[in-house]
């Protein structure tokens, strides 16, 4: 009996065929904004939940009959599938496909051997714990969150010797950039609008005359060195590291500490700690960042270090009660663990958050050791992208960044409220640790 032969009705581009062929255990595409890499990864994902046959591995483990194929592909959050029109991509393209059924609610199709093609999002990645996949595409990956992403992923594929696509459009040296250097160069691809011919020279000059060079050149050029494309805060940064502020920040004991701070529910938790000088200068000490961990943690932290606390900046949502803390709010329970005084910031627009702290940068210093990962994240805090019209969104994205900033913007709007600074300063008492006051090649040097 011949195996029945279906004809999928899409014709590639000839720059998509070699990403659509590609069979190896671990792929990367670089590929310009709008020149169709979802749309051929759509088609690549149903043809192989179609057909693949696992003929990769031994036969005794290729269980078809009981694990029909199974293709994920996943974008940084679920709702993008409707709100950029992927899904109805999908679904038109699936209602082609002869035996094939479309189940709209939970983004899946079934095809005709039982395979399963499953669209979904990455921003609750635990969500897809226990599954299993042939192939797991990540859409946008540099937006993708990557707090515990490898531990869901990797088990999916483990037990069919599964894919792992990673195809996206460069945000700075991110994820996608890391991963297409370790990446097998037969297995990895790069293409600029040059490449594709996907855009017309009206398109291109339109675009060229919408973003600045920073963002075509990363959005439209695969490059992997415009940093601050979409960045609200990178060229302050890049300001900062010409001035020589980002270097050894000492404790001054004659000053205090101030935290501020971003607290995760399901997420991270951030806190930073800074000094603000008489003459106007904001001193960055540390920055710290973990998921997981209670708030009994977190104030260990705080409290175990050598500082004078002014003051601990928190967000309004430090307010909520919480079961796990006796009916108490967090405010309350984080006041008995010793932080105190905790002040309350009330919730902001981001744009005006943003723009408080632009404005502070140009007098902020920040210790290279103990902040370096804040630094990161602070430079990587950018703008959404809107898919569909080719621009920067006014709202920000939120992504492992995002907790960073905000602790940042806590402590910045906090503290330059007078209405909210504590009038009373404790007295200056001796660290316990022996901490020097001054090197030389610091600022206070």
């Amino acid at each position: 009996m011949s195996a029945e032969i279906v004809t999928l009705p899409f014709a590639p581009r000839r720059w998509q065929v070699p990403l659509i062929e590609c069979s190896a255990q671990s792929i990367v595409a670089v590929v310009h904004r709008r020149a169709g890499k979802s749309t051929a990864f759509i088609w690549r994902g149903l043809r192989k939940a179609l057909t693949h046959t696992r003929s990769h591995i031994p036969a005794h483990r290729r269980n078809l009959k009981a694990d029909p194929p199974r293709v994920i592909h996943v974008l940084p959050a679920q709702v993008s599938w409707k709100r950029t029109g992927l899904w109805d991509k999908v679904a038109r393209a699936a209602a082609e496909i002869p035996g094939a059924t479309v189940m709209k609610s939970e983004m899946r199709v079934i095809l005709p051997n039982g395979g399963v093609y499953q669209c979904g999002g990455m921003d609750k990645p635990d969500s897809w714990r226990g599954g299993l996949a042939d192939e797991v595409i990540e859409d946008e990956a540099d937006d993708v969150i990557a707090t515990g992403l490898d531990m869901v992923v990797e088990p999916m594929l483990a037990d069919y010797a599964g894919c792992r696509v990673k195809i996206g459009t460069p945000k700075g040296n991110g994820r996608l950039a890391a991963a297409y250097d370790k990446c097998d160069q037969a297995a990895r691809f790069l293409l600029p609008w040059q490449l594709t011919g996907a855009l017309d020279d009206a398109q291109i000059a339109s675009l060229r005359a919408t973003l600045d060079e920073e963002e075509f050149a990363q959005e439209l050029e695969c490059s992997f060195t415009a940093p601050n494309s979409g960045s609200y805060y990178g060229k302050w940064l890049d300001a900062a590291i010409a001035e020589d502020r980002v270097c050894r920040v000492l404790y001054d004991p004659k000053l205090p500490v101030y935290t501020a701070w971003d607290l995760g529910m399901d997420d991270s938790t951030a806190i930073w700690w800074f000094q603000r000088s008489p003459g106007g200068e904001w001193r960055f000490l540390e920055y710290h960042e973990d998921s997981g961990p209670g708030l009994d943690t977190y104030a260990k932290i705080v409290m175990e270090r050598p500082y004078v606390y002014g003051a601990h900046y928190l967000p309004h949502d430090v307010q909520v009660r919480e079961l796990t803390n006796g009916g108490q709010s967090r405010r309350l329970y984080l006041a008995g663990l010793g932080l105190r005084p905790i002040i309350v910031v009330p919730a902001a627009n981001p744009a005006d958050r943003v723009t408080a702290s632009r404005n502070i940068l140009p007098r902020a210093w920040f210790d290279a050791t103990g902040c370096a990962e804040g630094l990161k994240k602070l430079r990587a805090y950018r703008r959404q992208w809107n898919e569909n019209m080719g621009v920067w969104r006014a709202e920000p994205l939120h992504d492992e960044a995002s907790h960073c900033a905000d602790a940042f913007g806590t402590g910045v709007q906090g503290s330059q409220d007078p209405a909210r600074v504590p009038v009373a300063i404790p007295p200056y008492v001796p660290p316990k640790l022996n901490m020097p006051l001054s090197r030389p090649g610091s600022w206070m040097g």
